[in-house]
């Protein structure tokens, strides 16, 4: 998040003083399954209007992880083979 607020602000000219996030995850088990919530808080510095905290807080939502994680996730396991081990 705080890479593509950057790169953001570069690309327009935003001149920030300070950005950073900070991310807490709450995992909820459910059964065999598991909810998990990420709560985020960006600190975007002083000195910006609404019109560039808007752009830059909507960057953040916007940025690569969100895009991985807002979709279903799916884990495939596989075990490698160990050096001289028989089938």
């Amino acid at each position: 998040m705080v890479l593509t607020m950057a790169a953001v602000a570069a690309s327009k000219g935003i001149a920030v003083t300070r950005l950073g996030a900070s991310v807490q995850g709450v995992t909820e088990f459910v059964g065999m399954g598991a909810n998990t919530r990420f709560i985020t808080n960006l600190d975007l510095g002083e000195g910006l209007s609404s019109r560039e905290r808007a752009i830059l807080y909507n960057s953040a939502r916007r940025c690569e992880v969100h895009k991985m994680l807002r979709g279903n996730i799916e884990f495939q396991d596989n075990l490698a083979d160990a050096p001289g081990s028989t089938a």
